[in-house]
């Protein structure tokens, strides 16, 4: 029992790990968010936390003392990205399709910073931030041709998700 509920709790803390990683990156290098909002992670670490009270105390000490600090400092980092989801509100403004219709892309401007965000969104909760601008004062969006999308003077590859400058 001692072993196995140790084995849980650190894959617990590796799992909430890959999670926060996966939520401040996947959007910033326009990869697919496959993980769910980072609020289904507070009830695994809570689940977390209960596994590393349920080591003994007497026979591993500091096995127990690190597998309950883990969660604990995980925790403590998760609270910026639900503070983050729960005021940032969102508004959309369009979603377009291309002209082959094989590509659909919607278009938000979201509040807490203010940004124009533009994403795709995949099956399940799986969506891929396309393109993100801070400072904007309009919106024009364009197709140039079936895969390549044009926001604000930036040119979008579908196919390659990234930037054509």
């Amino acid at each position: 029992m001692n072993k196995r509920t140790r084995i849980v709790s650190w894959s617990l803390s590796a799992i909430i790990l890959i999670w926060i990683i996966e939520f401040y990156f996947a959007s910033f290098f326009a990869y697919w968010r496959v993980l769910p909002s980072v609020l289904f992670a507070w009830p695994i670490i809570i689940f977390n936390i209960y596994c590393a009270l349920k080591i003994p105390v007497d026979k591993s000490k500091f096995y127990r003392w690190l597998s309950l600090t883990t969660p604990i400092l995980l925790a403590v980092i998760l609270i910026i990205p639900t503070i983050q989801v729960l005021l940032t509100k969102e508004e959309k403004l369009m979603t377009t399709s291309s002209p082959d219709a094989s590509y659909t892309v919607d278009v938000y401007v979201k509040s807490n910073p203010k940004a124009l965000v533009a994403e795709r969104k995949g099956p399940l909760w799986f969506k891929q931030h396309l393109y993100v601008e801070r400072n904007f004062d309009h919106v024009i969006v364009e197709w140039v041709t079936s895969h390549q999308l044009q926001i604000n003077q930036h040119i979008i590859d579908l196919r390659k998700a990234g930037h054509i400058q």
